[in-house]
């Protein structure tokens, strides 16, 4: 169905600060200007306690050329076949995420597997969350990289294609199953190691995401907006009850062992 509330009128096209109409050209202008953006973020990136907010001014820096709602929540509902989370459970759903995140990855990261199994579970799960209408995929690669960085490892997406990375993001998102991202995150990680590090690309697009054209779609997932749905809010508010009471026996676990 036509998106009201964030394109132009009879349009596909997002309201934008540039006031660009053309669906090619506003992919073009997004694709340069967030690519600058996300190099300052390598270089100066965004501290925070690794929460809502912290990935909302992520959000907000890597968008603030294009759209006035940059690091704000969406007000539409949005999917491909599936629905992300509904709009009434974003702020709910968003904190069983972040409640865990951060945690569970710190806790696994001196073991590479448990490692790379706790971020690809959790990376999934914040990817049903999509709380923005646009730019959802480079606000959580960024913010996955400072969760990472946090940990000890570089996390380094330029050893995946374009396609293997929506094909993995899609199974997560459609069947559950993280399989496909923990094998890109196999390779994605390393130890970190400060004085190798390098900055001369950017870690957290694939080798071609600059080389993919306007003509090969211009939403990551070609998403539009959809209707309300009681069906999906339901689905949402189990995975909230099943996230919260995961962690409640976590912590109930670690407790009884002191």
């Amino acid at each position: 169905m036509p998106d009201l509330n964030y394109c132009y009128p009879n349009s596909d096209v997002l309201i934008n600060r540039l006031n660009i109409k053309d669906k090619n050209a506003l992919f073009e202008a997004e694709m340069e200007l967030t690519s600058i953006r996300l190099k300052e973020l390598q270089r100066r990136p965004i501290k925070g306690d690794f929460d809502f907010k912290h990935l909302k001014a992520i959000h907000k820096y890597i968008f603030q050329d294009l759209y006035d709602w940059a690091g704000k929540e969406r007000t539409v509902e949005i999917g491909k076949g599936n629905l992300f989370c509904t709009v009434a459970c974003i702020n709910d759903y968003a904190n069983s995420v972040f409640n865990k995140y951060y945690s569970d990855c710190y806790a696994a990261k001196n073991n590479f597997d448990d490692y790379v199994r706790v971020f690809a579970n959790n990376y999934g799960d914040l990817n049903a969350l999509h709380p923005f209408r646009e730019g959802n995929g480079r606000s959580q690669r960024e913010f996955a990289r400072l969760v990472c960085l946090n940990c000890g490892y570089d996390f380094d997406l330029s050893c995946a294609t374009h396609k293997k990375m929506l094909e993995a993001s899609k199974s997560s998102f459609d069947k559950g199953d993280n399989t496909g991202l923990m094998k890109i995150f196999s390779n994605a990680l390393t130890p970190y190691n400060e004085h190798n590090y390098s900055l001369e690309k950017l870690k957290i697009l694939t080798i071609d995401d600059l080389t993919i054209s306007a003509q090969s779609g211009y939403e990551y997932y070609g998403y539009g907006e959809y209707e309300y749905s009681e069906v999906y809010e339901e689905i949402y508010r189990e995975k909230i009850y099943k996230m919260d009471a995961e962690k409640r026996d976590c912590q109930a676990k670690c407790v009884s062992k002191l």
